[in-house]
């Protein structure tokens, strides 16, 4: 009976719900290590899963097989069997209109209508100004001669009293240098806040995706860095130390650079899902100490 068993082959979900029960797990306890819906994976253990995008359905089955420690190979033929099919990818990005030589000719003669505006205000705000310094000097140039008689009628009726009087006046061009230390310590502040350093010996990932896909990311340090679908059109920043294991479930719709650098995805996997280590170099260092 048992030989007869071993010869019916067995079905995704049938396999994954025999390793939970080998392994006296609840389906409850799956859903909460994993964070996927309890109702979602029992779906998975009983083949209804014609509503759930191929992309996802691999996704969800790879997660699962992990959890409960199946070999690769056999994970890879299990995502193999599920979801054959996956709907043809459609570029969101809208294509850019036909260039207009009305439209060129209209934004040239606006540019040229900004700069003379531009222009004119400069040269009567220049204007001003030095019209402004002018009449402050001559304020000044009154206002201390009136002190200077002043003082002279104040000496000459109480004499053996000696004063002076010191007076100081910050050139322009300081203020200005404080101003500018000013801006420039301001925009390096929002610099380091919008963009901060990567602590040394780490590298920076950056995921742009057009459709929907399933992202898997290891360090070297064996932190999941990232384990999630992926919305199309989204864009997402990461950071840790290389080489990184990387697995893409829709490789085809991932733009993926490392340290600004991009990464080509072609040859490294099949049906769409690619699986890789990057940097191949520091790939190739670590296996070395491995054998030592």
């Amino acid at each position: 009976m048992k030989q007869q068993h071993d010869l019916i082959p067995m079905t995704t979900g049938e396999l994954l719900k025999q390793e939970r029960s080998a392994r006296k797990l609840s389906l409850a306890d799956v859903a909460r290590a994993i964070n996927l819906d309890e109702k979602l994976l029992d779906e998975i253990e009983s083949e209804q899963t014609t509503h759930l995008a191929p992309v996802y359905l691999k996704g969800y089955i790879r997660a699962y097989a992990r959890y409960l420690q199946i070999g690769e190979d056999k994970i890879q033929a299990l995502v193999s069997e599920s979801g054959s099919h996956e709907p043809p990818i459609q570029n969101i990005f809208a294509a850019p209109p036909k260039s207009n030589p009305l439209d060129k000719w209209l934004r040239a003669t606006s540019y040229v209508l900004a700069s003379l505006l531009i222009g004119t205000l400069a040269w009567q705000f220049s204007h001003e100004a030095v019209r402004l310094s002018q009449d402050g000097s001559q304020l000044g140039k009154t206002t201390d001669n009136r002190q200077r008689i002043e003082s002279t009628i104040k000496l000459d009726q109480a004499k053996g009293i000696r004063g002076t009087v010191n007076a100081s006046i910050a050139p322009l061009g300081a203020l200005h240098g404080g101003n500018a230390e000013g801006i420039d310590a301001a925009e390096q502040a929002w610099a380091a806040v919008s963009r901060p350093p990567v602590p040394d010996g780490e590298s920076r990932l950056k995921l742009v995706v057009s459709a929907d896909s399933w992202v898997e990311i290891t360090d070297a340090n064996g932190q999941q860095i990232e384990m999630d679908l992926l919305r199309g059109g989204s864009e997402k920043g990461y950071h840790g130390k290389p080489p990184f294991r990387i697995l893409l479930g829709r490789a085809s719709a991932v733009r993926l650079t490392i340290d600004g650098e991009p990464v080509d995805l072609t040859g490294y996997g099949a049906d769409d899902i690619a699986q890789l280590t990057w940097p191949k170099n520091l790939q190739a260092d670590n296996s070395g100490q491995d054998e030592n």
